[in-house]
């Protein structure tokens, strides 16, 4: 039931911006701007907020070996990631996308208060630290892959340059000498990341209310690719990770992370860097309305 709610919460904010684009409040260069902020404030804030703002108290040398840990996750799916355009056969022009859509799933704005609802503040500690790793590789590997439509291209390591990257690893300094956000400094940067997730459903809902219904719900090739992104996924990252980490609440943390529908960064990353929208919108829309049920089941099955 609780993620059942988080889910109608979602769908009821992407309806918000399917019916702001329908009114033609929201187009095509209104999202790209709100995007762009999108991307550099409250997305900046939610990371702090989450890592400044537990109450867990973690070690130096424990948060690298979280860290550490989180880079062998992502490498298991960039292997994920890469093999998924062979099995679906993609035409080139898609690979990238594919791609993306399979290595990153929506482990900030849902995956963070999900882990938080279901296995307690330090597993919430531990998403956030999860997207140090995400963020690192979403700003590079995968901003060549929706880039590249397909084709190989040299990864732009300027693009690490970014102020969430670059908030993410000044949070981990300051996490480690044990600063927190409090008083009205730590409630403005809350709010500012609490934004994060509204705003960014109404863009993914924006980009869906400009095309037709019929289009959204009736491309095959969204259901065919949903079971991997939402069940194959967590499996096989349970099967490798529970070989070597044995702190269940970590171990059910990345599960969990592995279980989230496609990112929504997905959408917002391809308007701002020339994706296929059309394609990451819908994909984002469907994953998440089914992930109402394959996380329950992932939950169930599977030994958290």
């Amino acid at each position: 039931m609780l993620i059942f709610e988080q889910m109608l919460v979602m769908l009821v904010l992407l309806v918000a911006g399917v019916v702001s684009a329908k009114a033609g409040v929201m187009d095509e260069e209104t999202c790209r701007r709100f995007t762009s902020f999108n991307l550099l404030i409250p997305q900046s804030c939610m990371i702090l907020s989450s890592i400044l703002g537990a109450d867990v108290q973690l070690s130096p040398g424990r948060v690298a070996a979280i860290l550490g840990t989180g880079f062998v996750m992502y490498a298991i799916l960039v292997a994920l990631g890469f093999l998924a355009p062979v099995i679906y056969r993609c035409k080139p022009g898609d690979k990238g996308i594919y791609s993306f859509m399979t290595i990153f799933g929506n482990v900030g704005f849902m995956g963070i208060p999900v882990a938080r609802s279901l296995l307690g503040s330090e597993a919430a500690l531990y998403a956030a630290l999860l997207n140090i790793p995400f963020n690192l590789l979403a700003y590079t590997l995968g901003i060549a892959m929706l880039h590249s439509g397909g084709k190989k291209e040299p990864v732009n390591w300027k693009l690490l340059l970014n102020v969430p990257l670059i908030i993410s690893a000044a949070s981990i300094v300051l996490l480690c000498f044990h600063v927190r956000l409090t008083g009205p400094l730590g409630t403005a940067v809350g709010m500012l990341g609490d934004m994060i997730l509204p705003s960014s459903m109404i863009i993914i809902g924006a980009s869906l209310g400009r095309q037709k219904l019929r289009d959204v719900f009736g491309d095959w090739r969204v259901y065919l690719f949903a079971p991997m992104r939402l069940v194959v996924v967590p499996i096989v990252l349970w099967a490798i990770l529970h070989l070597f980490v044995k702190e269940p609440v970590f171990l059910g943390t990345m599960t969990l992370q592995g279980a989230m529908p496609v990112a929504a960064f997905a959408t917002m990353l391809s308007i701002e860097y020339g994706g296929n929208v059309e394609m990451a919108s819908k994909t984002v829309f469907v994953t998440t309305v089914l992930s109402v049920l394959t996380i329950p089941l992932v939950c169930g099955f599977l030994p958290l």
